[in-house]
């Protein structure tokens, strides 16, 4: 068993926490699921959702995004509105336009080999959004999930309320077979720091990061009793 820890924050930094017991925690998958379905039978189903939990919007959130200004309007006060959506320069330059929302979820472990897989809730497209998944190891590379989207529909009020299923985590490993449990625990301010850093590559060199990823992954499955074979 391996163990992950977790917390939620909000907002540009993983320090600004909102109080425990207002949020939803991350739940298991299978947690208040109507278990009479054919599926929720099957072992294959069971397997993937032995590892997973959910997320859910921390409050009511409701913006429209306009189409010939290209302004997103809240309901929220314009220095809380700043905070939780992150635009990009070219956030508009494509078919649909695409934002971050910032609800932090940071996920860190002392195990080896854990990985991350953020995979949409079908209950978000109804609601004008579309996840963008993602997957990285969060052994070797500390930073946070936000929340990124393509937003669906423009030029409509978009109202995503308190407890609405915003996305799937699922973490497993890559060269064993485990299985995970999930703490709650704030980063270390050495883990914090590591985020940092690597934020700031992100910024400055903004893909070159993976490349990185990819080195540290191979010095971690790199056995350190190596040399004994080759004698």
């Amino acid at each position: 068993m391996k163990t992950v820890y977790w917390q939620l924050t909000l907002g540009d930094t993983i320090d600004q926490s909102i109080p425990i017991d207002y949020i939803d925690p991350p739940e298991r998958f299978a947690k208040n699921y109507d278990m009479g379905y054919e599926h929720a039978k099957c072992p294959a189903w069971k397997e993937y959702g032995k590892n997973t939990w959910l997320v859910r919007s921390p409050f009511d959130i409701k913006f429209t995004v306009e189409s010939q200004t290209k302004i997103i309007h809240s309901a929220l006060r314009p220095e809380a509105q700043f905070q939780i959506f992150d635009q990009m320069p070219n956030w508009y330059d494509n078919e649909y336009p695409e934002v971050q929302i910032k609800y932090l979820l940071s996920l860190w472990t002392k195990s080896k080999d854990v990985w991350v897989e953020q995979v949409p809730h079908p209950l978000l497209s109804r609601y004008g959004l579309e996840l963008v998944p993602a997957t990285f190891p969060i052994s070797v590379w500390f930073r946070p999930l936000s929340v990124g989207v393509k937003i669906l529909d423009v030029d409509r009020q978009i109202s995503i309320p308190k407890g609405l299923p915003l996305y799937y985590f699922r973490l497993y490993s890559q060269r064993s077979k485990s299985n995970f449990e999930l703490v709650h625990k704030p980063p270390t301010e050495e883990i914090k720091q590591e985020g940092i850093m690597n934020m700031r590559l992100k910024v400055f060199s903004k893909f070159d990061s993976w490349g990185l990823i990819e080195k540290r992954v191979e010095k971690e499955s790199k056995c350190p009793f190596k040399f004994m074979w080759n004698k």
